[in-house]
């Protein structure tokens, strides 16, 4: 049953939101919380299945913020594993402590004397306790749809926008639901779909190609019956993994593409392929369920683990994983991140992205600046500071790529952004957002452009004509220079095995390039609750 509130028949919004998933409510709830009134619009029904689960500490942290920042005390008990566990069990999750990478290329190896060949493991927390979460969005995104209702956002679901027209002082809307069709006005209009609706639908803006990262399309399902990685399999020597590989995002570097494959508590798993056109043509036609047998079926550790795996329901694509939009903002409206552009979700860098953007927008979700006349001035400044950041993350994603074919170059690049990422954090959580501004450093001109200059150095190296050992010394080099800067977490390309596991004795170490005394991070850890 669709839920059509009474006061829909309201001529005018404050702030209309368009698409419930979790960015679209957290952004109503922020609206409603600074005296909005505020509609929801979803355009299908809650529960649902849909991708876009993994989380990361940036992610909880920014979580954290908001939660503090408007008034949203019961988000804090998501940002953790452990405190989600034992606030609410009733709502499925999955326990990530990190990221893991498996080489499951058709190339050999290139030395038996170390695993950079193989594997990297990057843990993200020292215990399940403090750790990362998988969300099971059908259970997540409907949870904070009923908050939403419960502070007072009118939702309708079931609904579609037939037609939009943009004024000076806001956006009129053309509404449909199962009951009506009819007109109101949004003072704000806040676009939350994700890129494959939306304004961008309505007013017929042109997606452009990305910059850097390569054109992919994938095929992606949740699964139950799928096997399990087993430890074993991946040690060399007695040397213990930094966790267990299944509590982690795992992704399976295959030739042309990555196979990711999430498990949460009650046995499911979600699995996907995100494969390049150029080099799956021949197969990218065909129905999601063929396209996933042919990846599977062409690796032996794929097929053990997907040989008996169930799907709970019939698998999806997506015709193009990367995109852009011409246009993000206008006088009266604006997109979330997620619907402004997207990259790929390799490294889990869309939840942050949109949360960052949130924020942004939050100083603009008053009753006071939305009744000003005219346009809203802040919508562009905050479209363009939205845009740098996506334009940081498809440099990073397309250089991963781009190395993609040499395990050992890809793993290396990959210290870029998890140096990058736990500097960010670490900052914020010292107080000191000043240090690292933007996303990977996209609001600071001299650190961006030397993470940029790194990326292209990376991919100089990577081409050249030397030998492949003489090309993965000069990687090594180039990637431990580069970090140095902001290294906090002593990632390094010199170690003799890829597990890298959360430690916190790196931060006492490299405390100076924080702005801070070890006092200081001792502090920090303890709020935290990682001292």
């Amino acid at each position: 049953m669709s839920h059509v509130p009474p006061m829909i028949r309201k001529q005018h919004f404050d702030v209309v939101v368009l698409g419930s998933g979790f960015a679209g409510a957290l952004t109503a709830m922020i609206a409603r919380k600074h005296g909005c009134s505020v509609l929801l619009v979803e355009k299908g029904q809650h529960p649902r299945m849909t991708i876009g689960e993994s989380t990361t500490p940036l992610t909880n942290l920014l979580l954290e913020e908001i939660a503090k920042a408007h008034d949203l005390p019961f988000l804090l008990n998501f940002t953790q594993y452990g405190n989600w566990k034992k606030v609410h069990p009733d709502l499925k999750v999955g326990l990530k402590r990190g990221f893991s990478f498996y080489n499951r290329q058709s190339k050999g190896k290139y030395s038996d004397l170390t695993k950079w060949d193989d594997e990297l493991l990057v843990a993200a927390s020292p215990n399940n306790f403090v750790a990362d979460t998988q969300w099971w969005r059908a259970d997540w995104d409907l949870f904070l749809v009923d908050q939403c209702k419960k502070m007072g956002v009118e939702y309708s679901d079931l609904t579609d926008i037939s037609d939009l027209r943009e004024e000076d002082d806001g956006v009129l809307l053309w509404i449909k639901t199962e009951q009506s069709q009819r007109r109101l006005k949004a003072g704000l209009l806040i676009d939350a779909c994700g890129g494959r609706a939306g304004i961008g639908q309505l007013l017929s803006i042109r997606k452009k190609p990305l910059h850097s990262t390569p054109e992919t399309f994938a095929v992606h399902g949740h699964f139950s019956e799928v096997a399990t990685i087993h430890p074993s399999n991946s040690q060399l020597g007695t040397e213990p993994l930094p966790y267990h590989p299944e509590d982690s995002a795992v992704h399976h570097i295959i030739d042309g593409g990555w196979v990711w494959s999430l498990r949460f508590d009650h046995g499911q798993v979600s699995a996907g392929a995100v494969l390049r056109e150029k080099n799956y043509r021949s197969i990218q036609d065909q129905s999601p369920e063929s396209i996933w047998s042919s990846v599977v079926n062409k690796h032996d550790e794929l097929k053990r683990l997907f040989q008996k795996a169930v799907p709970l329901y019939p698998l999806r694509k997506i015709k193009r994983v990367g995109f852009e939009m011409e246009r993000t903002c206008g006088n009266r409206w604006i997109m979330l991140s997620s619907s402004a552009g997207f990259i790929d979700p390799l490294l889990s860098t869309g939840f942050p992205l949109t949360l960052q953007t949130i924020q942004r927008l939050a100083s603009c979700l008053s009753p006071q600046s939305l009744k000003q006349p005219g346009p809203l001035a802040a919508l562009s400044s905050l479209a363009k500071a939205s845009k740098a950041d996506l334009r940081m993350v498809d440099q990073l994603i397309g250089t991963l790529y781009a190395t993609m074919s040499d395990f050992r170059h890809f793993a290396a690049t990959s210290l870029v952004y998890f140096a990058a990422v736990s500097f960010t954090e670490t900052a914020r959580r010292l107080g000191k957002k000043k240090l690292a501004p933007g996303f990977l450093f996209s609001e600071d001109p001299t650190l961006s452009l030397h993470i940029l200059s790194t990326f292209e150095n990376i991919k100089r190296i990577h081409q050249s004509e030397k030998t492949a050992e003489e090309r993965w010394k000069d990687l090594q080099s180039c990637v431990d220079a580069a970090i140095t800067e902001f290294n906090v977490i002593g990632v390094s390309t010199k170690t003799k095995n890829p597990y890298f596991r959360a430690e916190t004795a790196p931060l006492f170490e490299h405390a100076h390039k924080l702005e801070s005394t070890t006092a200081e991070i001792q502090n920090m850890l303890i709020r935290a609750g990682l001292a």
